[in-house]
């Protein structure tokens, strides 16, 4: 097997285990339900909720307590929050919602509020950065190779 070869396996084995390892972060930290689903399947356990808040439903008790209504395409979710004061939390804003569905009282209760990240802008920022930085590497790359057989025509480092 030629250097090549170990090379290029070696690649394959470091991209197949990032892509795992990204897809599970992706399933455990990332994907959200919308209210829809959280009515239809019943799940249990911590789950992340993507709605915007309904209009004329959010009501405040205290510093980290309010309830409203979370509206998706074709269905609604009530919800009880309790958790650190909201800073982003008004009406007909889009939200993540951290928390668990009680099945019992049908009511969604979160403890944490997230904003919708938008991965278009993120992606795009990054090839924006690193596309400058590939190509500066590829002319890089192209003067060296071009420095080296102009030393090496030029004979000046023959031996005597």
């Amino acid at each position: 097997m030629t250097n090549l070869s170990i090379r290029w396996g070696g690649l394959l084995v470091v991209t197949i285990v990032l892509v795992v390892l990204t897809y599970n972060h992706y399933q455990d930290n990332i994907t959200s339900l919308v209210p829809q689903q959280v009515r239809k399947e019943a799940p249990t356990g911590e789950i992340r909720v993507l709605g915007m808040v309904q209009g004329r439903t959010l009501k405040t008790r205290e510093a980290g307590e309010a309830t409203f209504t979370l509206l998706g395409k074709s269905a609604t979710l009530p919800v009880h929050y309790q958790g650190p004061p909201p800073d982003n939390l008004r009406e007909l804003k889009i939200l993540i919602l951290i928390g668990t569905w009680n099945a019992s009282t049908q009511v969604f209760e979160a403890r944490d509020i997230g904003i919708v990240p938008n991965y278009g802008f993120i992606a795009g920022a990054y090839l924006l950065g690193l596309l400058p930085l590939a190509l500066f590497l590829f002319a890089m790359t192209r003067r060296v190779n071009f420095l080296y057989e102009e030393i090496k025509a030029s004979k000046l480092y023959e031996e005597k």
